[in-house]
C-alpha cells in the first residue's frame, strides 16, 4: 500500500507517523484476513512497529527491513554525511523548500539514479525493470503537488518520535507480534548499530543481518533477501501486507 502523501495515494490532513499508521489500520481492516504478517522497510517498518504496538488483533507477525530507529551515539557505523541530510530534511520549513528545490532542480532520471545510490549498495545490480519502473514514478510524482513536502514533513514526524526516547523503547518492548528484522551491513540511512540496539529490547525477536546490502537489501540482492524472509515466512501462516 502507499502512505499518504506517497506513491499515487492523496495525503490526508497532515503528515503525523500517527495519520500514516491510522491509513496501515484502515487498510488492514478492509482485508479478509483477521490476522496479518505487516512488513514495513525503512519509515515502513517504523510504522509497522507502531501499528503492531496500538492494534496487536490485527497483527502476527512483523518483518521489519531496515526500520527507521533513533540513532545510538555515539556510532563508528554512522553515516554523517547521510545523517546530515536527513536532519537538514527534517527541519520544519528549510525540509521542505529544500525538497521543493530538489524536485525542480532534477529530472526523473536523475532523481532515481540519486535515489538509488541512496538507498542501494551497489545500484548497478537493480534490475532494469524496477529502475524503468522508479523513473516513470519519479515523473508522475514531480507533478503532483504534495511531493514537494511529503518527505520532509514526515521526516520531521519521525525526528519528534525519536526525541521521545523513553516511549520508542516502550512501544518495542509492548509490540506482542514476533518478528524478524533485515538489515543490509552497509545500510548509510539507518546504521547497524541502532537496530542492533533496538533489537537487544526483544531477544526473542529474529535479526538477519545481510553483507553487501544496503538500506533497501530486497532491491539490493533480492535472491539472498527472500532466501532469508521467505523460510520465516512460511511459518507465519498469515495474509501479507507491505508498507
Amino acid at each position: 500500500m502507499d502512505l499518504p502523501g506517497f506513491g499515487l495515494t492523496p495525503p490526508r490532513s497532515d503528515f503525523h507517523l500517527e495519520t500514516h499508521r491510522d491509513s496501515i489500520v484502515g487498510y488492514l481492516e478492509a482485508l479478509d484476513s483477521p490476522s496479518h504478517t505487516l512488513i514495513g522497510n525503512s519509515t515502513g517498518g517504523l510504522l509497522a512497529e507502531m501499528v503492531a504496538a496500538s492494534r496487536p488483533d490485527l497483527v502476527d507477525s512483523l518483518v521489519l527491513v531496515a526500520p527507521a530507529t533513533p540513532p545510538r551515539l555515539p556510532d563508528p557505523r554512522l553515516d554523517w554525511r547521510t545523517a546530515l541530510r536527513l536532519a537538514l530534511q527534517a527541519t520544519p520549513v528549510i525540509g521542505e523548500a529544500f525538497g521543493s528545490y530538489y524536485l525542480q532542480r532534477n529530472t526523473p532520471e536523475q532523481l532515481t539514479r540519486k535515489s538509488l545510490e541512496m538507498i542501494t549498495h551497489k545500484p548497478g545490480r537493480v534490475p532494469v525493470e524496477v529502475i524503468e519502473a522508479c523513473r516513470d514514478m519519479a515523473a508522475i510524482r514531480k507533478e503532483l503537488p504534495w511531493a514537494r513536502y511529503a518527505t520532509a514533513r514526515t521526516a520531521t514526524s519521525i525526528a519528534r518520535h525519536y526525541a521521545r526516547l523513553s516511549f520508542f523503547v516502550d512501544m518495542i518492548r509492548s509490540i506482542e507480534s514476533r518478528a524478524l528484522v533485515v538489515q543490509g551491513v552497509s545500510d548509510h540511512i539507518v546504521s547497524p548499530t541502532a537496530v542492533e540496539w533496538m533489537c537487544s529490547l526483544r531477544p526473542d525477536w529474529d535479526l538477519i543481518q545481510l553483507d553487501d546490502t544496503g538500506h533497501t537489501p530486497q532491491m539490493d540482492a533480492p535472491l539472498r533477501f527472500m532466501e532469508s524472509v521467505h523460510p520465516w515466512l512460511a511459518d507465519a501462516g498469515s495474509q501479507v501486507a507491505a508498507v
